[in-house]
């Protein structure tokens, strides 16, 4: 779809405001996705689906320290863009240790939503530009945390996308047992 020009307004109140995330991002690894739908511009709208038996990972991060942009980049004629996902998860469990350790070098397509009454979901990466997982660990005097910072692959021509589709299942939660509850 081509672009169409139109003006650009400021947004009603202080639409620059922070806006609050919730605190758990879903990866997905893209081995596990069956069908990536068609984006729109910027939005997709329809479902994104898994293969038979697989799940989607939803990991808590301390809502703080959510991070997420599109940054462009490039020389003059090259320029693209980069997409961001970062966060810290609190502490230092085996689950989560078992996560990094399991998913380094992966592929990922990440599910980031807002909390607030007009909140967006957004949808990072895709099959052929997908999301790597950088971990950087914190154990001091100021506390004991992972941090998870997944960054595209390679700059490409499109940003992170708007999502109206269903989330994935999740796996259950560590010890739980259950699927979705709690995430």
């Amino acid at each position: 779809m081509a672009y169409k020009p139109v003006s650009i307004a400021k947004g009603a109140g202080s639409p620059g405001a922070p806006t609050a995330k919730d605190p758990n991002i879903i990866a997905i690894r893209t081995r596990d996705i069956l069908s990536m739908p068609a984006r729109v511009g910027v939005k997709i709208t329809q479902n994104i689906t898994l293969k038979p038996g697989a799940q989607a990972i939803g990991i808590y991060l301390t809502p703080s320290t959510i991070s997420r942009n599109d940054n462009s980049e490039g020389d003059p004629d090259k320029e693209g863009w980069i997409q961001n996902v970062a966060g810290a998860h609190p502490g230092d469990s085996v689950e989560i240790n078992e996560f990094e350790q399991a998913n380094i070098g992966e592929d990922f397509v990440l599910i980031t939503r807002e909390c607030s009454e007009t909140a967006s979901v957004k949808v990072h990466g895709s099959l052929c530009a997908p999301m790597k997982l950088v971990v950087e660990g914190q154990d001091n005097n100021e506390g004991v945390a992972h941090t998870l910072t997944w960054k595209s692959a390679l700059r490409t021509s499109e940003k992170s996308a708007f999502y109206t589709g269903t989330i994935p299942a999740l796996a259950p939660i560590a010890g739980d047992g259950s699927s979705d509850d709690g995430l």
